[in-house]
């Protein structure tokens, strides 16, 4: 069991607008002792139609997003040990108020302690921002009351503990996040929204084959705002799953779960849910070099000021396909509903999403990529919905 946690996050993402044309960049490393020092750099440029995500008025500008990044790694026989940072600032050719700088750092550890003793360590600190039109600042008219990015601070500590070797009829997996999410600007409106989040749950895997096995699982998700009105979101939500999880499978492999939800408010003023929940995620890999990827899941979303909270529902399916040592393309299609749970005006939002991407690996150290975007979010609610064209151009840089 070879460094499954960072060796697989080598390759520091570095991605606008969501795109999921990332070409397969192969950084070398500059060794200092004991130390791997990994710098990479990114530049992406884009057209976007529709900046703010409206149904009307739309503004259309040139986007650039400047990214640098450099990974500290370490590694001691089996366990290693990574510390990562990135700046990633966004500069708009037209709209100036918009520009944004985000910075994110994480420290990770993986050991093992034996083959089926196995812990995984994680914390980070963000400093991002939520674009305008999304999030806290497309609810109603607090848009109006937004000229800049809503910028936050997000503090996050958790583990991942496996006992029991892969092949063992039985194992067991424990996990837990905390994290701390806090508003940085215009506090009259974001104040309310500063919460911890604090997840923990267990997996018991029984094998049944070589490589599949069954799952049950149970979940705790508890949220705490830390302005506490009288009518407050405060709330505890269990899942309850039961599924399987297999690899390369007839050239397929994943995880799926399908089970129960059970959220509880602290207000006796919010309605209660309880419902049935799902999380797949599946991969089918017909040839070594052409991967279909599948993933749905029914999830509970935080509201932004409308309603209890947001039950959402989405399917994704992207293709990436190696037509060449050196060409891949990937191709995307989403779906997502959200229905805003206990909101007076009974909002539901559907959105279909389309991605289309072209990767060159011009070099080892040096990848280009060409994609486009298309967004689509109908609403039940006057002027919530909105269209959105983007195009973008990537260059992503290593030693």
């Amino acid at each position: 069991m070879k460094n499954r946690t960072l060796n697989s996050a080598l390759a520091l993402p570095v991605i606008l607008f969501s795109s999921h044309s990332v070409a397969a960049i192969e950084p070398a490393s500059i060794d200092a002792g004991p130390i791997r020092i990994v710098p990479m750099a990114s530049v992406q440029t884009g057209y976007d139609d529709n900046i703010l995500s409206t149904s009307d008025n739309e503004q259309d500008d040139i986007i650039t997003v400047l990214t640098p990044s450099v990974q500290l790694i370490a590694e001691d026989g089996v366990n290693a040990y990574r510390v990562a940072y990135r700046l990633s600032q966004g500069i708009y050719n037209d709209s100036s108020d918009d520009n944004y700088l985000d910075h994110d750092l994480s420290a990770d550890a993986h050991l093992e302690f034996s083959h089926r003793s196995v812990l995984d360590l994680k914390a980070a600190y963000s400093r991002g921002h939520e674009t305008r039109g999304t999030g806290l600042s497309a609810t109603g008219g607090i848009a109006n009351a937004i000229d800049s990015p809503l910028e936050y601070d997000t503090k996050t500590v958790g583990f991942n503990y496996t006992f029991g070797a892969e092949d063992a009829t039985g194992r067991i997996e424990l996990f837990a996040d905390h994290l701390d999410r806090e508003y940085q600007n215009f506090r009259s409106i974001t104040e309310a929204r500063d919460a911890t989040e604090t997840t923990a749950g267990a997996i018991f895997y029984y094998q049944v084959a070589p490589k599949t096995s069954l799952l049950f699982e149970a979940r705790n998700k508890n949220i705490d705002y830390d302005v506490d009105g009288g009518n407050s979101l405060d709330s505890n939500t269990w899942k309850y799953f039961i599924g399987a999880t297999w690899q390369s499978t007839a050239k397929t492999s994943g995880t799926v779960k399908i089970g129960r939800t059970e959220k509880d408010f602290d207000s006796s003023a919010r309605e209660d849910f309880s419902g049935t929940s799902w999380e797949a995620s599946v991969r089918w890999q017909p040839r070594t070099y052409s991967t279909v990827d599948l993933s749905t899941g029914r999830v509970e979303k935080e509201t932004s000021g409308n309603g209890n909270f947001i039950d959402n529902s989405f399917v994704n399916i992207n293709w990436n396909h190696a037509w060449t040592d050196i060409v891949s393309t990937d191709m995307g299609i989403g779906f997502s509903s959200d229905d805003y749970e206990g909101a007076a005006d009974e909002r539901k939002d559907e959105t279909t999403s389309l991605n289309l991407g072209l990767n060159y690996d011009f070099r080892r150290w040096l990848t280009f990529g060409v994609a486009y975007q298309y967004n689509d979010t109908d609403s039940n609610i006057a002027n919530t919905d909105y269209k959105k064209n983007v195009y973008l151009l990537t260059v992503n840089a290593s030693l």
